[in-house]
């Protein structure tokens, strides 16, 4: 899961980052001392939970949440517990008050894992196999055959074994949540792969039979913890 803290306190961004260090689903991709320095980075980047702090200059918590019509989920933070039931509203996964304990976080950070794999439980885990439309057509895809999946504008290709393509009007988080995430994962702002097919990882590079593949560097950190399951 990849997350970022919003938090203007760098003690306690210290310390919220070496508890995310240590799980091995989160991968920190950003921190930001402002909320509109987090509404700016969401525009562009694909984010699943944000620990949010409520009170902040210039932007509150509260007031970023009113400004958002869609969020990943949000583990929302403060020194003051009287906001909790305020927060509720916004559908938050958990309200952690200061200071946090690793007990706690860990207790937070599993309720927003158990929901993020709910969320993209799909059909392509038991039948192995997912709908994508070309033109007119649905064609089924064995997911065991798909190697890697590239954004390419309005457009999505996947790529499967035997070096075919297809190429989808959707995008590539449409996509990602079609795909088992046991088998799958984002690399890098463009790229989804298929972990079971990697051959080697030199530097940023993934290599998939001929075809490397750029590592993001808010992606390594995951991909990483991720090999280590294999």
């Amino acid at each position: 899961m990849n997350c970022i803290i919003v938090d203007d306190d760098p003690l306690f961004v210290d310390i919220l980052e070496r508890f995310i260090d240590k799980i091995e689903f989160l991968n920190l991709a950003k921190k930001c001392s402002r909320a509109m320095e987090a509404f700016n980075y969401l525009i562009e980047n694909e984010v699943d939970l944000i620990f949010l702090d409520i009170r902040m200059p210039e932007m509150t918590g509260m007031e970023f949440l009113k400004l958002q019509e869609t969020l990943p989920q949000i583990i929302l933070i403060s020194t003051d517990p009287d906001y909790a039931l305020e927060s509720y509203e916004y559908e938050v996964t958990d309200y952690l008050v200061k200071p946090v304990n690793s007990a706690r976080f860990l207790k937070a950070v599993s309720k927003a894992k158990n929901i993020f794999d709910n969320q993209n439980v799909d059909l392509a885990d038991k039948s192995k196999g997912i709908y994508v439309k070309v033109d007119s057509t649905l064609v089924k895809l064995n997911t065991d055959e798909i190697e890697w999946v590239q954004a390419y504008g309005d457009y999505v290709n996947v790529n499967i074994s035997g070096h075919k393509q297809y190429t989808i009007h959707s995008t590539l988080k449409s996509v990602e949540n079609k795909l088992p995430g046991s088998k799958f994962l984002r690399v890098h702002r463009s790229y989804i792969i298929n972990v079971e097919k990697i051959t080697v990882i030199e530097d940023d590079l993934i290599s998939l039979d001929k075809k490397l593949i750029p590592i993001g560097k808010n992606y390594k950190s995951l991909l990483m913890k991720r090999l280590k399951l294999l």
